[in-house]
């Protein structure tokens, strides 16, 4: 009997080593499958560890009916992929395509719809979208982007919920919600493990932890599973529509939530099982020995991605050049309130300064608090965000011809813009 319990007592010991064993394995032949050496303009098939051609990883798009590229937003290399994948898709699938976008919130899409059909210019989908505030990054790396799916009249397809409702959501939660907010809404899953554990070391590597994580996690992972769900649907909704009868997507999101396939990507297969394959960016870096692979979380079991592009850390944003003042809108008739969004989108305003920066272009061209921006070279001003627009197209030592009205006199100043430190 004792030669019994001491057998049992040994296999026990021999499994459980056998389990550890086991777990580190997979930690360790996951690194040792990926290349040691990479290098910038290296794509990766993650599965087996090869190093392939664009060319190569073009042929795996035929049989997928979902390519999901996911960006790193301030990178203009990730874009230049999506770019990339963009025209190949597009050329293979023979035009059949449409491409869903993060960028965009699903209370837009007939704002995107007139930009396919080429009825609205640049400048208005970037005001109707609201994009400095909904989305915020360069509109510059998305730019040719645009305009491929505009001169190719390519359906786009708004995924995400607006900003503010986000807030909304990290403000009650999600079982507080209105009946009227709940029912906007999919059904939010919050309960894979591996994407919880992946969302925390998030945002601890943001410095967020200590006592207060447990309630600032909970409402942090309750909206970035919303995105995640709330995208899956509008990807879903659109594949089970008869506008994509015979189309096949291209999904341009953040990395983080398509990585290890458990955000996006496992939610939308749950729904129709379509063949699918992700692509990630990946900046190349130093990395600490000591520290898990930014692509190989020790505590994760899953391969990050199909494929892995390797790009070049970006170098330091270079200075913007700025007019350097402080404006606002100064509604034509300010006894009318807007009452309607579409009819305060419509509204002419004058744009005021109420403050110019001594040593900026403004300043040194003379421009005072007070002057009302009437054009600039030949545009007429309507809003604040024209103002914004027309800056943006210029560089240091471009002109602007700026018309204004101070007091009862019209007059002109030539501004001449410069890079500021402030």
């Amino acid at each position: 009997m004792l030669n019994k319990k001491l057998l049992f007592v040994a296999v026990i010991i021999v499994l459980s080593t056998g389990c550890h064993s086991v777990a580190n394995t997979v930690k360790t032949d996951r690194l040792r499958n990926f290349p040691a050496e990479i290098s910038v303009g290296d794509i990766v098939h993650v599965a087996t560890g090869e190093k392939i051609a664009f060319s190569q990883l073009s042929d795996s798009f035929d049989g997928a009916r979902i390519i999901y590229v996911g960006e790193v937003h301030t990178n203009m290399e990730s874009h230049e992929l999506e770019l990339q994948v963009l025209k190949e898709f597009y050329k293979r699938s023979n035009g059949n395509l449409a491409v869903g976008m993060e960028m965009f919130k699903r209370p837009h899409q007939e704002i995107l719809d007139k930009w396919t059909n080429g009825e609205i210019s640049e400048k208005d989908l970037l005001y109707l979208t609201d994009w400095d505030y909904e989305w915020g990054y360069d509109y510059n790396h998305y730019k040719e982007i645009m305009d491929f799916i505009r001169d190719n009249k390519i359906p786009a397809i708004a995924l995400n919920i607006t900003k503010e409702f986000g807030k909304t959501i990290r403000k009650k939660g999600i079982e507080d919600l209105s009946e009227e907010e709940k029912e906007t809404l999919p059904e939010i899953d919050t309960t894979d493990v591996y994407h919880r554990k992946y969302l925390e070391r998030i945002l601890k590597s943001h410095g967020h932890g200590g006592a207060d994580m447990s309630g600032l996690f909970e409402k942090f992972y309750q909206v970035q599973c919303t995105w995640e769900d709330v995208m899956a649907d509008s990807i879903t909704r659109y594949l089970s529509s008869p506008q994509a009868k015979g189309k096949k997507l291209l999904v341009f999101v953040g990395g983080g939530h398509i990585i290890y396939h458990f955000g996006i990507p496992k939610r939308v297969y749950r729904n129709n099982h379509l063949p699918y394959l992700t692509i990630e960016t990946y900046e190349k870096r130093t990395l600490n020995p000591d520290n898990d692979h930014p692509l190989f979380a020790g505590d994760i079991p899953l391969q990050p991605a199909d494929y892995v592009k390797v790009v070049q850390l970006p170098e330091p944003k270079k200075t913007k050049v700025v007019l350097g003042v402080i404006i606002r809108n100064l509604p034509e008739d300010v006894t009318e309130k807007k009452k309607n969004e579409e009819k305060r989108k419509e509204q002419k305003y004058k744009v005021v300064m109420d403050s110019v920066r001594e040593d900026s272009p403004a300043g040194t061209a003379g421009l005072q608090a007070g002057d009302i921006i009437l054009s600039m070279d030949d545009e007429t001003i309507n809003r604040v965000f024209d103002v914004i627009y027309h800056v943006r197209q210029k560089k240091a030592g471009d002109t602007c011809r700026i018309e204004i009205l101070r007091g009862q006199e019209k007059m002109t100043v030539d501004v001449t813009f410069f890079e500021s430190k402030k």
